[in-house]
């Protein structure tokens, strides 16, 4: 276990660089949105695609496991959508808008929901309804939907590259 983290601490200039990297990542993505969001479109595909070839590699190895056929449906439906998406970056840049609007809408509804057993309060109702206006903007307004992905995506990047620059740096003093 020291080892491990002797290891990492020699190694402090790979957090700094992975760091940097993130950021510029972060900042390329906020200065070129349309690049980054057909990049993600791609990326969203090559996701699933890998997804679908770890299904197949588990199938093939684990020939005890009861429900082989589902994960082997499972494993090509993946592959094959993921090849599709890769190959047709428009339809995987729709679809990834359309899953991020859906996911906010069931948020907006699951916080509705808690308000039967917490009570209403005002920020809980503020909270849910804000979380499904944002759900419907971005499934409904393209524009805006492509756009939160694009800068909640270099937020979270930038994000991430200063604790690593943080990180890096703390261990090449530690």
């Amino acid at each position: 276990m020291d080892l491990g983290i002797d290891r990492s601490i020699r190694h402090w200039w790979v957090f700094l660089i992975r760091g940097i990297l993130f950021v510029l990542v972060g900042i390329y993505m906020i200065a070129s949105p349309v690049a980054s969001f057909i990049t993600l479109g791609f990326l969203f595909g090559l996701i699933i695609f890998v997804a679908g070839v770890s299904e197949l590699f588990h199938v093939v190895q684990d020939r005890t496991q009861t429900g082989r056929s589902w994960h082997l449906m499972l494993g090509i439906i993946d592959l094959i959508l993921g090849a599709v998406l890769m190959s047709h970056v428009t339809a995987s840049m729709a679809i990834l808008r359309i899953v991020l609007g859906l996911w906010f809408l069931f948020r907006g509804v699951s916080l509705f929901m808690f308000l039967r057993r917490t009570g209403s309060s005002w920020l809980l109702i503020a909270g849910a309804a804000l979380t499904f206006i944002f759900g419907l903007l971005i499934l409904f307004n393209p524009t805006f939907g492509d756009l939160t992905i694009i800068i909640w995506t270099a937020i979270a990047f930038i994000v991430t590259g200063f604790f690593n620059i943080a990180i890096g740096l703390m261990m090449r003093r530690g």
